[in-house]
Parts: structure tokens; sequence; C-alpha cells
């Protein structure tokens, strides 16, 4: 139910909050499968992941707590009203599916929220072996190319590492502006605060690059 959402939001006003997404079978949708609490995360070329369970990340963590997850998988969360505006809302640069995820949980590590996810509260997906709806490449590229543009511009080295093509796009990524405007008006802390302090994990994956970057360790 969305009441344990609330009752978290009642105490952390920017916070976002999302519930634990169990599995629906696409085949028989009798079948319903609880998932054991993953944390949310991606990898450089911007996909994401669940990468574990949260009681192999943080091996403190007692069931049923709420516990921090450093990406949000996609648009089912709860928020207050204000926060979302003030944390400057969807990219309105980006278009039709993806990426917009990665995009917001950036921004609200990053510009002074946090993200949790609920045990107690749960919600079932059906995780569909095809899409059933239009899905266009092009658009994607370009959602991706303005999030690394925006919030990780200090590691386009990487990100170019993973795929080169992205870049094919630049001409078509939009005006940055106002978003980077967004980014300096909320004093927004760097990709480096959040690696070191909410996603660690991904700093680790830089590894595998090799690049000339001096943060890279």
């Amino acid at each position: 139910g969305a009441e344990p959402l609330l009752e978290r939001l009642a105490a952390e006003p920017k916070l976002v909050a999302v519930p634990v997404i169990d599995a629906l079978k696409e085949s028989n949708t009798n079948v319903y499968w609880y998932l054991e609490n993953p944390w949310g995360g991606f990898n450089w070329d911007m996909n994401f992941k669940w990468p574990g369970k949260i009681s192999e990340r943080n091996h403190s963590w007692r069931s049923p707590d709420p516990f921090p997850t450093p990406a949000l998988s996609g648009g089912i969360l709860a928020l207050r009203r204000e926060w979302w505006e003030e944390s400057g809302r969807y990219d309105a640069g980006m278009a039709e599916w993806g990426s917009e995820n990665i995009e917001m949980s950036l921004r609200v590590w990053r510009c002074g929220g946090s993200i949790e996810i609920v045990p107690c509260s749960r919600i079932g997906h059906m995780f569909r072996k095809a899409r059933p709806y239009s899905f266009h490449g092009e658009v994607a590229r370009v959602n991706e190319l303005r999030l690394a543009l925006v919030w990780m511009p200090e590691y386009l080295p990487v990100i170019a590492k993973t795929d080169s093509t992205l870049f094919h796009y630049v001409a078509q990524s939009g005006d940055l502006s106002e978003r980077v405007a967004l980014r300096d008006r909320l004093q927004c802390k760097s990709m480096d605060w959040y690696m070191d302090n909410i996603y660690p994990e991904l700093r680790e994956d830089m590894k595998q690059y090799k690049t000339d970057m001096k943060e890279y360790s």
C-alpha cells in the first residue's frame, strides 16, 4: 500500500520513496514473485540494473527498515509536490522513454534529497518479453546524451569508452542551458561526491575502462 511511503514523506520532505517492485509473470498472472529487497544502480553505459540484495550490500540492515538506493528503476515512486517542483521535475528535453530515471536519481541525491526503498510498500510489475509500445532508439540515445552532458560532464571519457557512438547525437541533444542552470542554482554536489557517498560500486566499475583521466584511480 501507499501508507508506508506517505509516512516516510511526512518525516523526510526531500525524500523520494519507492516500493519494492515484485514480479508478475506475463504468461501466468496468478504467479507473484516476492523479490528479496533489491537495490537499484546503473552502469557507465547508463543502463539501469538491480545489482543485488540490500542485505548483501549492508549487513547491518534489518527487515523491514527502509534503505537507500542509488538509482530509481523508473516512475514507480512517491514524493512531495513541493520537492518535485523545487528539484526540477523531469528534463523536458528528454522524450518518450529512457534515462529519465537515472537523471532523476542523480539530481535528487546530488541536489539535497535522498531516495529510499520502503519494503512495507510493494507493487507487482509485469516484466514483458517485448515492449507493448513503440520504441525509437535514437530518442533514447539523445536522452542518454543529455543525462551525460548535464550530470556527468567530467566523466565523458569513461562514457565514451562504453559506447563512442553516443556522441554522434550531439547535434540532436538540444539546449542544455536550463538544466545546467538548475544544477547550479540548487548547488548540486559533484559526481565524485555521489560515487564516494552514495554509489561507490560505480567507481569500482570504472576501473575496467582505461582512460587518461586524472580522476581515474
